[in-house]
């Protein structure tokens, strides 16, 4: 698959839809703006994105940002506007995170619990039943 440039494709659609190219621009501007939100707003734990695949969110990596934000809120004095501000956005930060990370809990919980209810049903089956 050959990449190609941006404003090669911008003219092919120009040409084959018959709107401006600058319309086309603010298109995709607007869809990538829209995307980096989704995949940085820590509202989901999956995001698909057409043509891309399917996103998750690390267990892992909220597990180790969790207590690196709580460092820096110790660590913050209010001296100045800008620091307050910081302060006020690592907040922010940190309550999306103990969100998305209580959210992760519960669905690995539950996929544990899928997985075993499957399991223990499987093992109790008698021989030479079918389903």
């Amino acid at each position: 698959m050959i990449p190609k440039k941006a404003n090669s494709l911008y003219k092919k659609i120009t040409s084959e839809f018959e709107v401006s190219e600058d319309l086309v621009n603010k298109l995709v501007e607007n869809y990538y703006k829209t995307l980096r939100k989704k995949l940085s707003g820590l509202d989901d734990l999956r995001i698909n994105v057409e043509g891309l695949g399917h996103f998750f969110i690390k267990i892992q990596k909220i597990k180790t940002a969790i207590p690196h934000y709580e460092k820096i809120l110790k660590n913050n004095n209010n001296v100045t506007f800008s620091d307050y501000y910081n302060k006020k956005n690592i907040n922010e930060k940190l309550k999306l995170l103990n969100i998305i990370h209580d959210k992760a809990i519960k669905e690995l919980n539950k996929r544990k619990k899928f997985k075993d209810e499957k399991y223990i049903k499987n093992n109790l089956e008698e021989p030479g039943t079918d389903i």
